[in-house]
């Protein structure tokens, strides 16, 4: 009877493990078929780099493909209508979200590559160059290859895949963010459409490649995976006078350096740091028009970063205090504005720990990192509503020297590690959760 049971239990694990086995192959081979053709949609989107909002020719080529794939696309959305959404398996009951971006950067591309961008456009009112250089272009060609693999092979597994094809994660172009009546954007257009809600999307993934890690190499972060941004404008009102006589008025150049450095005492002194980190830097500062005249105003902008909520609405609400402080005690007026942009982004814990050991058992070298990059992201959204896991995807060349960070004019990125990102798609969409 023992040998019995134990050549049951034998069958049954090896039974597991070749549909484990089996499982991981099919997606191996579809994704060395279809590597080729990712790397020359990949090139044909990089060329063809369009501004947040305005991804006009790239909603088409997502449309065209999702549909030649025999994929539901529902585009028209109301505050998000370059985006494109896809559904594989539209009657299973389990939702998984893949997500990509659609957008570009204001940037010149210097990278010397023979697809590089050449295109131009306008960002907020102002004409100039656009290119990927943040790598939406790579996730857009890694994201619609697994999607054409998914329908190919929809059979094999039970979740509906939600694919989306989100517009302006760098910002909207085409509205200044410190207007008071900037429409939704982004991400959180398509939360606010309602989009969780109308396929009940129990989980979103996304992916990033990053310069400065191998390519092929993932990193997934349990707990906070990337910083909020927001921003601030903050209007010094004084009193022009003669720079020999400055009695006469109220400096508001003084005025202006003093809450710069104010605005740095709110890190050290008021948030707390056993929580998170906070930065908060004023990036710009204009003041004065000549050398002999004392200025009456003063202007400046600048960021806030954290990688805790808590401690982010910390530094918002101090900014204003502080600045108003400030300046009423030098006899000024200080007017500030707050763009609230993007929360932290927050990696599920449970879903990480269960997703990882999946990504390895498929071939990936994946692991569970405490490197955050610094950098922010609308993934926040998603994350904010369902759990949700953003992973760091490798962009680097072997032996790599002096390498650009995403956002550099001359980044580049390796463009075997879409293979990894394809593969990782597959895995996340087909998991049983």
């Amino acid at each position: 009877m023992k040998l019995k049971t134990s050549l049951l239990m034998a069958s049954l694990l090896f039974s597991s493990s070749i549909s484990l086995a089996s499982t991981g192959e099919w997606m191996k081979s579809a994704v060395n078929e279809q590597y080729n053709d990712a790397v020359q949609l990949r090139r044909d989107i990089h060329r063809h780099a369009e501004l947040g909002n305005q991804e006009f020719r790239t909603q088409k080529v997502v449309v065209d493909f999702l549909k030649k794939q025999g994929i539901d696309v529902v585009t028209g959305w109301k505050n998000a209508p370059t985006a494109v959404i896809g559904i594989i398996n539209p009657d299973k009951k389990n939702t998984i979200a893949l997500r990509t971006e659609l957008d570009a950067l204001p940037i010149k591309e210097n990278t010397g590559l023979p697809f590089a961008s050449t295109m131009t456009g306008k960002y907020l009112g102002k004409d100039g160059s656009v290119s990927h250089m943040c790598g939406h272009d790579v996730h857009m060609a890694m994201l619609m290859l697994a999607a054409k693999i998914l329908q190919q092979n929809k059979e094999k597994f039970d979740n509906r895949v939600v694919l989306i094809f989100q517009p302006a994660e760098e910002g909207d172009s085409l509205h200044d963010p410190f207007d008071k009546n900037v429409p939704l954007s982004g991400a959180n257009a398509l939360v606010n459409d309602g989009l969780i809600e109308k396929y009940d999307i129990k989980h979103v993934f996304g992916i990033h490649v990053m310069a400065r890690q191998p390519a092929g190499k993932m990193l997934v972060a349990k707990g906070a995976a990337l910083n909020s941004a927001d921003g601030f404008h903050i209007h010094v009102d004084g009193k022009q006078s003669h720079g020999a006589m400055p009695w006469a008025g109220t400096d508001a150049t003084l005025t202006a350096a003093n809450i710069v450095v104010g605005l740095q005492q709110i890190v050290s002194r008021n948030a707390d740091l056993s929580e998170g980190m906070g930065v908060i830097t004023v990036g710009k500062l204009n003041a004065g028009e000549t050398a002999n005249v004392m200025s009456g105003t003063a202007d400046m902008t600048g960021t806030v970063r954290s990688n805790h909520n808590e401690v982010r609405d910390t530094l918002i609400k101090r900014i204003p205090e502080v600045a108003e402080g400030v300046a009423g005690a030098a006899g000024a007026k200080a007017e500030t504005q707050i763009a609230k942009i993007y929360p932290v982004t927050v990696n599920n814990p449970e879903l990480v720990d269960k997703t990882v050991p999946l990504l390895k058992q498929n071939g990936i070298d994946a692991e569970i990192s405490t490197w955050n990059p610094g950098a922010s992201e609308d993934f926040s959204f998603y994350a904010a509503k369902v759990p949700s896991m953003f992973m760091f995807l490798g962009a680097d060349y072997p032996n790599a020297k002096d390498v650009q960070n995403n956002h550099s004019d001359k980044f580049i990125v390796d463009e075997t590690t879409m293979r990894t990102g394809i593969m990782a798609h597959l895995v996340a969409a087909t998991a049983k959760y």
